[in-house]
């Protein structure tokens, strides 16, 4: 069954029961047709633990109005994307549709949790033209929650959404319809959807705050699942987060292994296995990611040249052969994420989590040596307590990551003074540099300015150093992407001269980009050296305050 696809940007708007609709001037230069009038009634369906509502999905079976169906709304940069099926499947979820959240979802069933009626008046509004540009509703809700404790509530609120966000000009006629609302004595929607107003506020994780290794994982284990809607329907930016994400828990998993290590023991998890499972994963994604990039960067390159150095042939087949290459890597990311592969994967890392901070060997609140969990017979750590703890837990991130990173850094700057390396060497030396940057980045990334820890120096270096060793890392994938695209073009007759062009072009640049990698990985050593000093001033400070209060209690 076929699946339309629409864009839905929108405003909400909590109003009074007996306020009046703004005049129709209000609304100017925009005319307004008759209002219309729909009985509407929507259930929502979500996993027992509310998954979907937790990564701002929702899901619903509707009647009544034109656009009776089954709805599923997707976060996106652009706003909300919604899909959209028939009613011809009763009240059985429909399989596309739990295909595209099943990241989610898993295998776990899928049922109501609540009911919102809506009594609801419509308006179309319209531009001098006659085009339909803005969506006025007027509406009266009712809601019941069935997985909450959240009270049966009644409310009234005005939604206003573009009709075609595509149509120049569009985002003004929403800008004047909202303040037309405001002024009528609206106010802008506290809760971002009629679901999560009838379910209320969502409970926090029991454990949270136990175990300050278990709260990374937990938080970057939500950064893959929320990306992964998005990355299954192969958005670049939606693919590109996911990868992010990824290698962001594959990160927290290496620096953390010596606690987990113990944590896992006696359960069917192996760490090792994991991080190369995650490892396949994220470059099944990087694959697509890539050529997302190449395409963009050969394109914008290829246009600043004339025609006669690089003929619009030239550019028609990197722009053919790059979006052939891109749809067959979509193709490999779709059929990686609808896998059982990437299910067992995630139900491991939630057994990960739910398993980290429990102790050696799995037993639920002792101490597994890493600092982040109560130890037995001790009252719950005090929220300061566990603040300063995940802070603990951090720094030793950061101080093994910065081990790998000195030791590559070490060892590249000594081959690159002793040997005599082509570019394409060079490249391949820092790219293992850049990888160790990356992964001490995330862990100084979790890091707060807090107890007078010198931290923004460090993050600023560290992705200083990416950045530019990315840069360089694209022009690597660029180069590689011209010579087999010219292969092709040669084959077929084609001249290659704009091919050579494109080379030589991201040859250079990669060449300067190097020029000061040097002095950009120094930085980082001296950023780190900076924290150093900060950590052991703080202690100093702390000891010094101790056996002031010691001594102030004449004790």
């Amino acid at each position: 069954m076929t699946i339309s696809e629409t864009v839905e940007i929108e405003s909400k708007f909590e109003v009074d029961p007996d306020t009046p609709i703004p005049a129709a001037d209000a609304f100017a230069p925009l005319l307004a047709d008759d209002p219309v009038v729909h009985e509407l009634s929507a259930t929502y369906y979500d996993t027992a633990d509310l998954s979907l509502t937790r990564h701002k999905v929702t899901l619903r079976r509707r009647t009544g109005g034109d656009d009776s169906g089954w709805h599923l709304k997707l976060p996106s940069e652009a706003g909300r994307v919604e899909l959209r099926l028939p009613l011809d499947h009763g009240d059985d979820v429909p399989a596309e549709l739990v295909a595209a959240v099943a990241g989610l979802v898993r295998r776990r069933p899928l049922a109501p949790v609540a009911r919102v009626d809506n009594r609801r008046h419509v308006m179309l509004l319209r531009d001098p033209d006659g085009a339909a540009v803005v969506e006025f509703c007027d509406d009266r809700v009712s809601t019941q929650s069935f997985a909450t404790g959240n009270a049966d509530g009644d409310w009234r609120e005005w939604e206003v959404e573009l009709v075609d966000p595509s149509r120049p000009g569009a985002r003004g006629h929403l800008d004047t319809v909202a303040t037309a609302c405001t002024s009528a004595g609206a106010t802008t929607s506290s809760s971002s959807s009629k679901l999560a107003r009838a379910l209320g506020p969502l409970p926090s994780p029991d454990d949270a705050g136990v175990s300050a290794v278990r709260d990374a994982l937990r938080e970057d284990l939500d950064k893959v699942l929320d990306h992964d809607p998005a990355a299954r329907r192969v958005t670049m930016v939606g693919v590109h987060q996911m990868r992010v994400a990824v290698r962001g828990l594959r990160s927290t998993i290496s620096s953390f292994a010596e606690e987990l290590e113990a944590e896992t023991e006696g359960t069917e998890i192996d760490l090792a296995d994991l991080l190369d499972e995650l490892k396949v994963l994220a470059a099944v994604l990087g694959k697509v990611r890539d050529i997302q990039v190449v395409d963009q960067r050969l394109g914008g390159l290829a246009a600043e040249y004339p025609d006669d150095v690089v003929s619009p042939l030239t550019r028609q087949r990197l722009s053919d052969e790059l979006a052939s290459e891109e749809r067959r890597a979509g193709a490999r990311v779709t059929e990686a994420l609808g896998s059982d592969r990437y299910l067992a994967l995630l139900d491991r890392l939630h057994l990960l989590v739910d398993v980290a901070g429990t102790g050696s060997g799995g037993r639920s609140g002792t101490d597994s040596g890493s600092g982040s969990g109560p130890r037995s017979g001790d009252t719950a750590p005090t929220s300061k307590k566990r603040r300063r703890e995940a802070q603990d837990m951090v720094l030793r991130g950061v101080d093994r990551q910065f081990a790998k990173f000195t030791k590559a850094r070490t060892r590249t700057e000594r081959d690159l003074d002793s040997l005599e390396l082509t570019l394409a060497q060079r490249e391949e030396l820092t790219h293992v540099v850049r990888k160790r940057a990356k992964a001490l980045r995330r862990n100084v990334g979790a890091l707060r300015e807090s107890d007078g820890l010198t931290v923004a120096p460090l993050r600023t270096a560290c992705q200083r150093l990416h950045t530019v060793l990315g840069d360089v890392q694209d022009s690597v994938t660029a180069r590689m992407w011209i010579r087999r695209i010219a292969r092709r073009a040669e084959s077929a007759g084609e001249p290659t001269f704009g091919f050579g062009v494109l080379f030589e072009h991201e040859r250079g640049f990669s060449e300067r980009a190097l020029a000061g990698f040097e002095s950009d990985a120094a930085t980082v050593t001296a950023a780190y050296r900076e924290l150093s000093e900060s950590r052991r001033a703080a202690r100093r400070r702390k000891t010094t305050n101790k056996k002031k209060k010691k001594k102030g209690t004449g004790t």
